[in-house]
């Protein structure tokens, strides 16, 4: 058997697909993932894929309000729906599971053609434009979140889950966990994994107010390479916090947090959900289609997230979310650890290779 996994554009395409890729070729069988230059930028894709299954197609975003970068668009459409033609016929996959993003459009529509069986990941509450398109031919698509812009759904639409990059083994023990940061078991520890990228706001609120959050907390921050500085100089003589500009071994971090501050992409809120970690969750206000908001929503009605909206977010609010959370801390972590199967990504691979 052989499959392409087709993942690009941003890291909530490219997470799910790699753990798709990497679990498949676990279990023997002959993969080839399919991306386009943009997606190279991601280190998790030259970390976890072989330089002989990779394939890439020249797109490289949808249309805009500029006629030449539409023109070019259009120009790479069309070139990467030939290499499309050409990879499908060549290496003939039984399956081919599309993440989403541009670069699934082409070569999900040359599978098509040719006949092969397409199986969709979404990830997020409201589907993005291309698997909008794809799910018309795609004999599967695994769903993430219920959609909230489709209320009848046929047979072939089922809730699992969105893939992760861990297994089992991954958790570790949070007494050990913590220790590995310095922490002792009893400390009450936060895990910060907001991110730079459009949530300066909510970083230089929590930063401005990190005392009173270190009053009851011990505070791990990943704060990616752009804000990393501005955070270290404020918190580098500051006891009970440590900050990261990124970390390789996340499933330490995963493990020693109590409670995330965190956005609501869906491959944050399924690690949080595999490792059981409750979370207070901000969603991104611009997302597209406003799915962060309702990727929230979903974990925040199951118990899982108190969901706080950028516009109302102050140090008050947060501090009491977390209070409330901790007060109910075995609820909060049994929710979020019971949102999807337990064995997700074998659920997920099992109904991808499934007639």
């Amino acid at each position: 058997m052989k499959l392409m996994v087709v993942a690009g554009g941003t890291g909530g395409h490219i997470s799910p697909g790699i753990s798709v890729y990497k679990i498949l070729k676990s279990r023997g069988i002959d993969v080839f993932f399919v991306t386009n230059p943009k997606g190279l930028e991601f280190p998790i894709i030259k970390d976890n894929v072989k330089n002989e299954d990779l394939i890439l197609l020249p797109i490289s975003g949808g249309v805009s309000k500029s006629f030449f970068k539409n023109f070019k668009v259009i120009m790479e459409f069309f070139v990467s729906l030939f290499l499309s033609f050409k990879y499908v016929m060549l290496y003939n996959p039984n399956v081919i599971v599309l993440t989403g993003g541009y670069v699934s459009g082409p070569i999900g529509l040359a599978g098509w053609i040719l006949g092969k069986k397409l199986v969709l990941l979404e990830q997020n509450s409201v589907m993005g434009l291309t698997n909008t398109f794809l799910s018309f031919f795609a004999r599967k698509v695994i769903l993430t979140f219920p959609l909230v812009n489709k209320k009848k759904l046929s047979d072939k639409y089922e809730r699992i889950g969105n893939p992760v990059r861990y297994s089992e083994s991954d958790i570790l023990v949070k007494s050990y966990a913590k220790n590995t940061y310095g922490f002792s078991e009893s400390d009450k520890v936060i895990g910060i994994i907001l991110g730079s990228q459009g949530a300066k706001r909510v970083n230089e609120i929590i930063l401005n107010g990190i005392d009173r959050l270190l009053e009851s907390y011990k505070v791990l921050w990943i704060t990616g390479q752009s804000y990393y500085n501005t955070v270290f100089e404020k918190c580098k003589n500051l006891n009970g916090v440590k900050v990261f500009p990124f970390l390789s071994n996340v499933n330490v971090f995963m493990s020693a947090i109590d409670v995330a501050i965190s956005r609501s992409g869906a491959s944050t809120l399924s690690e949080l959900s595999f490792f059981g970690v409750p979370s207070v969750v901000i969603p991104f206000p611009y997302a597209s289609r406003n799915h962060q908001y309702y990727n929230a929503l979903f974990f925040e009605s199951h118990g899982a997230s108190l969901l706080i909206d950028e516009s109302e977010f102050n140090i008050e609010k947060l501090l009491s979310a977390l209070d409330f959370i901790f007060r109910n801390i075995d609820t909060f972590r049994l929710n979020a650890k019971k949102i999807f199967p337990s064995k997700l990504n074998d659920t997920v691979i099992d109904k991808i290779l499934k007639d």
